[in-house]
Order: C-alpha cells, then structure tokens, then sequence
C-alpha cells in the first residue's frame, strides 16, 4: 500500500505512522536509487494509513489521486511528468475510491464506491469491472 510504480523507472514511497516508518522507506528508497531508479517518499498523515489510499497510477501518464488530501508536491512532481490527474473525492477516497486494480489495456478493476473515478474512466473508454469491497475490506 505504501509502494507505487509510477511509471517505468520511478517510484512513489509512502510514509507515515506506524504502518510504513521512515527508515524503512528510506531504506527501499536507497535499493532503488541503487539500481538507477527515481525515488519519490511521500510523508503522509497516517489517518490515510496508506499512499494508494490518495495515489494510485491508472495507465501510462494518467494517476488517480484525492487532490483533498494529497501534498501539492506530490501532484506538481506528477505533472511535471506528464501525468494527467484525475481526482478522486475526498468522500471517495474514504470509501477506498482510489484502491483499485489496472489490469493494462484501459482494464481496472475499481471499488463501487468510486462513482467519479468510474464515470471518469468509462469516459476515456476504459473498460471498468466496480465490485463491492465492503464485504472483503
């Protein structure tokens, strides 16, 4: 949950409370930047308990994240990747809006409870399974 593959090369690392604490992060960090990667480590409050609950990358170039509750220097390092951004709600996003699966060629498997995502990503021709995630989250 902590853990994002932003695109090839390039990593997002989520930290915070007592789910993911900085050493560790700073250690995955330091194993990536080793093998030439970009490494991203985003400071979370941990109420969110986890980066995929705010970011989570859809397909190349395009990131779902809650811009209510996301750093701004997070969003501006995405952008300035060339991510277009689709924002998740807030109210979404507590209901696990942005825990979803892309499964490659405009597939995602998305939570129900997403409505905006679902109606953003049908409109870009994805093709969206929504299941019920109350009952195995």
């Amino acid at each position: 949950g902590d853990f994002n593959v932003i695109e090839d090369g390039v990593v997002l690392i989520g930290c915070g409370g007592a789910r993911t604490q900085e050493e560790g992060a700073r250690q995955v960090q330091a194993w990536f930047d080793k093998e030439g990667w970009e490494t991203r480590i985003a400071f979370i409050d941990e109420y969110y308990v986890h980066i995929d609950l705010m970011v989570v990358p859809i397909a190349e170039k395009l990131t779902a994240v809650c811009l209510a509750c996301t750093e701004p220097g997070i969003v501006d390092w995405l952008k300035g990747k060339g991510h277009e951004i689709i924002d998740v709600p807030f109210q979404d996003t507590m209901a696990l809006g942005c825990n979803f699966m892309s499964l490659g060629k405009d597939r995602v498997i998305a939570p129900t409870s997403s409505q905006a995502l679902i109606g953003q990503l049908k409109a870009r021709g994805f093709e969206v399974a929504a299941i019920d995630m109350s009952e195995i989250s």
